[in-house]
């Protein structure tokens, strides 16, 4: 049984150096709610989340560090032949495959190559409208990045965030399928929002991607070269 007390005066109840250290407090957690309410706030609906088990890499250098400025005069790449409309309701293979094999022999890319990466620009046309990403750029960032690991070299925390299987049969998507790898890389180019038939948002997404200047102007004249290609018989 609790034993009863004394009634005591309040300010005797509470000693000075408490009722300061309870304000304190209280004002910290408040201003500590004000600073998560702020951050939400501000969050982009729909970025996407970084990957804990990815760790420190290239994708959340992207949000983290402060992106690049490329020099006076840069241009994004020319406009290439688009790839064939998709068409939600029906096969796009046979109109895919005639595409890439009337341009394979003026780019020096197989069918396949072309298949994969007109195939990403397709889905993306659909995924994120504003970005109007280019097959060009993708068969670029394969010819700059040809010495990494698989048909089109995904870094380790791209294709953490963004794989998905291309071809949608069911299958888990794969590295070494250059479909997959192209539209890996392509959801990864789209999902910070920017235009890349534009200069501006070309080389903003690029120099997040790269980090360096040098490497995104190589892969801008391989997407040019590319780019120039026209559809043979």
């Amino acid at each position: 049984m609790v034993e009863p007390t004394e009634s005591v005066a309040a300010d005797e109840r509470t000693p000075p150096h408490r009722s300061w250290s309870s304000l304190l407090l209280t004002a910290g957690v408040v201003a500590t709610g004000l600073v998560l309410v702020l951050t939400v706030g501000v969050t982009r609906p729909g970025a996407p989340r970084t990957d804990p088990a990815a760790g420190p890499g290239a994708i959340a250098a992207a949000t983290t560090t402060p992106s690049l400025v490329p020099s006076a005069g840069a241009a994004a790449p020319r406009s290439a032949v688009a790839a064939p409309v998709d068409h939600p309701q029906a096969s796009d293979l046979a109109e895919l495959d005639n595409w890439a094999r009337r341009l394979s022999a003026a780019t020096t890319l197989s069918n396949a190559q072309l298949a994969a990466y007109g195939r990403a620009e397709m889905w993306l046309r659909g995924e994120a409208p504003s970005c109007r990403l280019s097959w060009a750029t993708l068969a670029g960032i394969g010819q700059a990045e040809a010495a990494g690991t698989g048909p089109l070299p995904v870094p380790d925390a791209i294709w953490a965030r963004f794989a998905a299987r291309a071809t949608q049969d069911g299958k888990p998507a794969d590295r070494m399928n250059i479909d997959d790898a192209a539209y890996a890389m392509a959801r990864y180019l789209c999902s910070g929002g920017a235009d890349l038939s534009t200069a501006g948002g070309w080389w903003h997404t690029m120099l997040d991607y790269t980090r360096s200047e040098p490497r995104a102007a190589e892969i801008l004249a391989a997407a040019d070269t590319f780019a120039a290609a026209r559809p043979g018989g």
